[in-house]
């Protein structure tokens, strides 16, 4: 440490990136800094001794890199790019790095093609979404041809190689540019309304059709009538599919963050023209104890440098550092070549939005924990793992966890949560009201709960005696656990541990995770583990202890 804080001290005052290293030269953590030597040197400084992921960063470091740019925004792009690069374990990456989908239309062309496109932005091409997904970009443009008669064909020239026009126009789909049938000029105007109905022009657009359509029914030329009347009921069909809200017209992307401990989401709504687009889902495994406001800087950094466009605002749910904020800003109207603002509103319509990409967010989070929990792939990772790291003798299929909730020395309760097989086996749980401990000795509370459970379990095998016979009923009290894991540190593992002793079961596997660092303290260790925050083991027992965690608040109010 003591080399690396001289090394710190030599660094430029310049903008750039350092890059720290551990002791096999893999690079565990990249970041930005106006003046490389006063950022890194806080790293060395008695600041924040405490701080869990300083901590551990700087027990693994080893080595020191920099590389020194030309301006503070150079950095921020340069930072990006070596993350995706190196995947440092200690930053933010969000695991969804596809190209987005977008509806472009081609306008430098003679005759404009509408098309669905991925990848870079490409000059003389208009760009609209990004959409939710590829399937809502060809439905849009499937659509949109029933109205407006535009060329099918992909080539920068209209028509087949074959020559002769296609099918569509004969189907009067489309207005044959392939064989001259459509001036470049008339074919423009089509591609003009295109623009105008997806720029926000729909009741424009809708108004000419009706006109339309009673202007040929009045001349009793109902065909051309009726085929204006399934346009207009396409065009109806693409607006209501769109959610519209009450925000001036305009161009916004919306950002809410939901987390837990170990993995965060980021939902993303995309508002074009006024009209709510569509929304996407960002999933990312977190470092220990990073801020929220970090988080979503990295995502925004990590996402708009791949985007093909930038809206005016972009709205967050919770507050940057002002630094990163206006670097954010400086960078992103270099890319959108024009005003960009970063807001955390608090009230009003704006607050709205965030509120309903929040409850995006964590719908999606659960799902995904969810999905993730019945992958029975991830599951048999996750249980062996459990084995492994802390010695068990055998894999453990049930698991059993005990928690407490208490305001005061009164109404305190404590909860069991059962998995069975790396799932929640709700009908096992079960809830206590604390009865032999008096004050707020959260401690003594799990040592009574654990040996009132067991004192159960051993009723049970008991009265099954010698011959095996057992009990009528195999409720969760007469079933016997593999793994026990009560909420808390080396205090509540050696109270449960007493417990199970004198209710006659001190072979058990015992263990305590606590909450802040995710640590689990273990018999005949002095220090406690600390699993990888990527491994489905910690996952799991993070899940479980979410679980009874959960259910004995939900029983103390």
């Amino acid at each position: 440490m003591d080399e690396l804080r001289h090394k710190a001290a030599s660094l430029p005052e310049s903008p750039g990136v350092y890059l720290f290293k551990d002791a096999e030269g893999r690079v565990i953590y990249v970041g930005k800094a106006g003046s490389l030597r006063r950022r890194v040197a806080s790293y060395f400084s008695s600041r924040n001794p405490d701080h869990p992921r300083l901590a551990l960063l700087r027990q693994r470091m080893a080595d020191l890199d920099f590389i020194v740019t030309s301006n503070e925004v150079e950095a921020l792009i340069l930072e990006c790019n070596l993350i995706k690069r190196f995947h440092p374990p200690f930053n933010i990456e969000y695991r969804d790095d596809k190209s987005y989908p977008y509806l472009a239309i081609f306008v430098e062309d003679e005759f404009p093609r509408v098309m669905f496109i991925r990848g870079q932005r490409r000059k003389g091409v208009l760009y609209y979404g990004p959409f939710a997904h590829a399937g809502a970009v060809r439905e849009t443009i499937e659509t949109l041809r029933k109205v407006f008669p535009f060329r099918s064909c992909r080539g920068r020239e209209p028509g087949k190689d074959r020559g002769g026009p296609c099918l569509d126009y004969h189907l009067k789909r489309c207005l044959g540019p392939c064989t001259g049938q459509v001036s470049p000029e008339d074919y423009r105007k089509v591609i003009n309304s295109v623009r105008e109905f997806l720029e926000g022009g729909h009741e424009k657009i809708i108004s000419e059709l009706e006109k339309k359509m009673r202007e040929e029914a009045a001349r009793q030329e109902f065909e051309m009538a009726a085929r204006t009347r399934d346009k207009l009921i396409s065009v109806r069909k693409i607006v209501e599919k769109q959610q519209a809200h009450s925000m001036k017209d305009g161009d916004q992307d919306v950002f809410s963050l939901h987390h837990n401990e170990l993995d965060a989401c980021v939902t993303g709504l995309f508002i074009r023209g006024g009209r709510l687009l569509g929304k996407r889902d960002f999933f990312m495994s977190l470092p220990l104890e990073v801020s929220e406001g970090s988080i979503l800087s990295s995502l925004l950094e990590q996402y708009y440098s791949q985007a093909t466009y930038v809206p005016r605002e972009i709205i967050v749910s919770h507050p940057m550092e002002e630094e990163d904020r206006v670097l954010l800003e400086s960078w992103l109207r270099e890319r959108r070549g024009g005003a960009v603002r970063i807001i955390h509103p608090k009230r009003g319509e704006k607050r709205r939005l965030v509120e309903k990409a929040l409850e995006n967010a964590r719908h999606a989070l659960e799902l995904y924990l969810y999905k993730q929990a019945s992958d029975l792939d991830w599951v048999g990772r996750a249980i062996s793992g459990l084995k492994r790291y802390l010695g068990l003798p055998s894999l453990p299929f049930r698991i059993e966890c005990y928690d407490i909730s208490n305001l005061g020395p009164e109404d305190a309760v404590g909860s069991m949560a059962v998995f069975e097989g790396g799932l929640p086996l709700r009908r096992d749980y079960r809830r206590f009201v604390i009865k032999g401990v008096g004050g707020q000795n959260d401690t003594a509370m799990i040592g009574e709960v654990v040996r009132r459970r067991l004192e159960k379990l051993a009723i049970s095998e008991n009265a099954a005696g010698p011959e095996g016979g057992g009990p009528g009923r195999r409720d969760s009290f007469h079933k016997k656990p593999d793994l026990i894991v009560v909420d808390g540190g080396r205090a509540q593992l050696n109270a449960a541990r007493k417990a199970a002793e004198e209710a006659g079961f001190a072979e058990l596997p015992i263990v305590s995770l606590a909450k802040r660092l995710e640590e689990i303290y273990k018999e005949g260790s002095p220090e406690p583990l600390r699993l990888p925050r990527d491994s489905e083991a910690l996952h799991l027992l993070q899940r479980i202890r979410d679980e009874a965690h959960a259910y004995a608040l939900e029983f103390h109010r």
